[in-house]
């Protein structure tokens, strides 16, 4: 493609190597600002929920190899260590997560990458069903 661009005499695909590109790339500040939407009011914790990879439908949840990859983690709740410190939670051990739609008891796993006033829910999991998408609570077990 970056030859046929150059023969095209397009912009941006004048460069012959890495090095060339890099050299054309200009730096980039960016200011983040807080948003202007009003924090959510309600008991529970947010729920960010991702579809859990090799579970989303029956072709990977059978194939034995892609069960036993790494990736593919158990189910389990994963949370800020302020809210779990505030939860009195602990690493690797169980909590009940409930909703309206449903309850499920999940292990703790504790991760800075998981904004405060939220937990990470992997959908896909039996286990993880009932918890539908809804603010849930969550105590020791």
């Amino acid at each position: 493609l970056r030859a046929l661009g150059g023969e095209m005499a397009l912009a941006g695909f004048d460069f012959t190597d890495l090095a060339g590109l890099r050299a054309s790339l200009a730096p980039v500040s960016v200011s983040v600002a807080a948003s202007a939407q009003p924090a959510v009011a309600g008991e529970g914790l947010e729920v960010a929920s991702t579809a859990a990879i090799y579970r989303t439908d029956a072709v990977v949840r059978r194939a034995p190899a892609l069960q036993s990859h790494p990736l593919n983690n158990a189910p389990r709740i994963v949370l800020n260590a302020e809210d779990a410190a505030r939860l009195q939670l602990q690493e690797g051990q169980m909590a009940k997560v409930g909703t309206d739609a449903g309850k499920a008891t999940l292990p703790v796993v504790v991760d800075a990458r998981v904004a405060a006033g939220s937990v990470w829910i992997e959908s896909g999991h039996g286990a993880t069903a009932p918890l539908g998408a809804a603010r849930v609570s969550v105590v020791a077990a």
